[in-house]
């Protein structure tokens, strides 16, 4: 996902990821959009309201956008 857009669903992108830059709440959106090919914001809206994917302190307490099953594991 770093030198070609990929035809992938934004959860799969997520967890294949293992954690977007997500200070700011825009930032997972540029994100995805230079990843996938398809990238659809309303997918991403869908996920983070529907708690699939959620935006928490991880590494050096920078907040992230991980799966939910990653935040739980």
């Amino acid at each position: 996902l770093l030198l070609d857009r990929a035809h992938l669903p934004v959860l799969d992108a997520v967890a294949h990821l293992g954690g977007l830059q997500a200070q700011e709440p825009q930032e997972p959106f540029v994100g995805l959009w230079s990843r996938l090919r398809a990238f659809d914001p309303a997918a991403l809206s869908d996920l983070l309201l529907g708690r699939k994917v959620v935006r928490a302190h991880l590494m050096r307490r920078t907040v992230h956008l991980v799966t939910a099953a990653d935040i739980l594991a």
